[in-house]
């Protein structure tokens, strides 16, 4: 354990655990070697960010600089080096991440530090304006949580009263960015016992239900024999799992940052290591992150929700079905005839028509898993039509 920070993971575990880690690693080489990569990841990601971002409080002033917090030295400072941090934040998305959340934890720190103020008899301590000689306050109030609400801002203390403690919550906020790259490079970190499959590919699981993988995607699954097959880690790229139904025994899609509960579903995911994506096409779906699991959302059949680092994740929302035709599927949710036409045409290359008299017919179901002729029949079925070949392909009339 050469990783200073692995060696502060490790001290700072009870003494009971560290020695069952020990004898994990002792008995399970296939998780000590895992642990050692786990060691080498964090090692290149940090070596990365220290390159990237050397002077990682600059992200802090980088994040409050909307503030009057900064001084003017300060704010010199993060003009200089706005270059230098744009190209960190490109280049390693998780840190817009940790951005918002220093900007939000500020705002809820107004917040409660206002509520907490408007207090009789709360003493604030000494009120000052100047960095170098601001001090804590002499006794510091319960906080209790609250919405930051923008229309209350005339009723807060000067800001001159709160610098004190807000200074304090810019250490802090230091020490959170730190935290939030360590907790990036955990996520490398897998079990024994299990294997992984990538690229282009369907993977059948021991109860049936599938996941169709997409060029680049790569999926980890409970090596054969294993007590519970019913799980699954998409870590990189886009798959459509299929899942079959058991109400006592939810199957659950881990992704490096989000944890998905599911009963009898369709549905797509597309991971990377800050963000998680999930379209629902049919059946029932939560998504949470994985660091605040009571954060989980509950989607219906035609919503999308996302989880960006460790943020809760979006509200849901309608999500574009046809995003998924990388399936060679068109799934459709009361659609327009004439729309899954044309998105049948896109995936198989066919123009496909629908006679006017038809074209604003809605349609659900999925089309197109047992080829062009298959769906295009089935639609006109649907319809009460029929179809006809013609030069240019194939079209729908009554």
């Amino acid at each position: 354990m050469r990783d200073p920070d692995a060696l502060a993971f490790y001290d700072a575990l009870p003494p009971a655990e560290q020695a069952a880690l020990n004898a994990a690693l002792a008995e399970q080489p296939a998780l000590a070697e895992a642990f050692a990569r786990w060691q080498s990841l964090r090692a290149s990601v940090r070596a990365d960010l220290a390159r990237s971002l050397p002077d990682r409080a600059l992200l802090v002033l980088y994040a409050l600089a909307d503030d009057d917090l900064l001084s003017v030295a300060e704010r010199e400072q993060v003009e200089a080096a706005r270059p230098a941090l744009d190209a960190a934040l490109a280049k390693h998305p998780g840190l817009v991440a940790a951005v918002r959340r220093i900007r939000a934890d500020r705002d809820a720190f107004d917040a409660a530090w206002a509520d907490a103020a408007a207090a009789p008899g709360t003493d604030h301590g000494p009120r000052t304006t100047d960095h170098a000689s601001a001090s804590a306050p002499r006794s510091t109030p319960p906080l209790r949580a609250v919405r930051l609400d923008r229309a209350r801002a005339a009723d807060r203390p000067p800001r001159a009263a709160v610098r004190p403690m807000r200074l304090a919550f810019r250490i802090a906020a230091v020490v959170a960015v730190v935290a939030f790259a360590g907790v990036l490079t955990m996520l490398a970190l897998r079990d024994a016992g299990w294997e992984t499959v990538a690229g282009a590919q369907t993977v059948t699981f021991a109860d049936g239900s599938t996941a169709e993988l997409a060029d680049g995607a790569r999926l980890s699954l409970p090596a054969d024999g294993a007590d519970d097959a019913r799980q699954a880690r998409l870590l990189a790229g886009r798959a459509l799992f299929r899942i079959e139904r058991d109400p006592s025994n939810p199957f659950e899609v881990t992704t490096p940052n989000a944890d998905i509960a599911v009963l009898g579903t369709t549905f797509s995911v597309e991971a990377s290591d800050v963000q998680t994506e999930v379209v629902l096409v049919s059946g029932a779906v939560t998504l949470a992150p994985r660091a605040t699991p009571d954060a989980a959302v509950r989607l219906a059949p035609g919503q999308r929700s996302a989880v960006l680092a460790l943020d809760a994740p979006t509200a849901p929302a309608p999500a574009d079905l046809g995003a998924l035709a990388w399936t060679g599927v068109v799934f459709a949710r009361g659609e327009s005839v004439a729309t899954i036409a044309a998105r049948l045409g896109d995936v198989f290359g066919t123009r496909v028509t629908v006679a006017p008299s038809l074209a604003g017919e809605p349609v659900a179901g999925e089309f197109g898993a047992d080829g062009l002729d298959d769906a295009v029949a089935k639609l006109a079925l649907a319809l009460g039509g029929r179809v006809e070949a013609n030069g240019t392909g194939l079209r729908i009339v009554e």
